[in-house]
């Protein structure tokens, strides 16, 4: 904890470099940021490692706390018992984007590694699911205000996130024609798939056809999409 408090002050405190720096551009002028970082400015750009440390950190402590209010909220709302599932879910799948990050980073490396290595690509799924962990924080006040209506939030993130991957995906992959176009989207899919394939694996395990009443990975996918 000390020395996460110390480089959160530390990245705080360094206007050129520093982590508000970082999500401004990220905002604003992604491709900047992911191609300055390739070219070899690394002084320019605080860490991607750090900063994806920092945001899911920060994104865990307050994802407690909203999971805290909703019992909270539901407990005064029916005395009787209220629903734990959703600070289950929380719970088993906190980590899940550290799960998903191996694959997404290979997927992409089979088809554009002529023009990014590895280490580029990492580099990108790091500074964007920095940037996703970001929004989540700035919007989590709103969580508190409509926290009767969490999944449907839940819903909305899950939609910016597929919205925003696809364009930083265009904006560092893509070559301007329909052919990198329709692979990033083939690729975004299967990204998803493979998404929720790790959730209620993490949820139910070897039972997870059972769970969700399927019978094998293609009538589970097509239950995916349905939902």
């Amino acid at each position: 904890m000390h020395d996460f408090l110390h480089e959160l002050w530390h990245s705080l405190t360094h206007t050129d470099s520093g982590i508000l720096k970082l999500i401004k551009d990220l905002f604003t002028h992604p491709k900047r940021v992911y191609f300055g970082y390739f070219s070899g400015k690394r002084k320019t750009y605080f860490s991607p490692v750090t900063f994806f440390l920092i945001t899911a950190t920060i994104l865990l402590l307050i994802g407690n706390k909203i999971y805290d209010y909703e019992d909270y909220v539901r407990l005064a709302d029916n005395p009787n018992g209220f629903n734990e599932m959703g600070r289950y879910v929380f719970d088993m799948t906190k980590f899940k984007t550290l799960i998903l990050l191996p694959f997404q980073v290979l997927l992409i490396w089979i088809f554009y590694h002529k023009r990014f290595n590895l280490a580029k690509i990492i580099v990108f799924f790091l500074y964007f699911h920095g940037l996703i962990f970001v929004i989540q924080i700035i919007i989590s006040p709103i969580y508190f205000l409509l926290i009767l209506h969490k999944e449907l939030l839940d819903s909305i993130v899950a939609v910016i996130t597929f919205i925003l991957l696809f364009w930083h995906l265009n904006l560092v992959f893509g070559m301007k024609n329909w052919k990198t176009y329709l692979l990033n989207f083939i690729l975004l899919n299967v990204f998803h798939i493979i998404n929720y394939l790790v959730i209620f694996y993490l949820l139910y395990g070897e039972a997870l056809f059972e769970q969700t009443k399927t019978k094998n990975i293609f009538g589970f996918i097509l239950e995916l999409y349905k939902l």
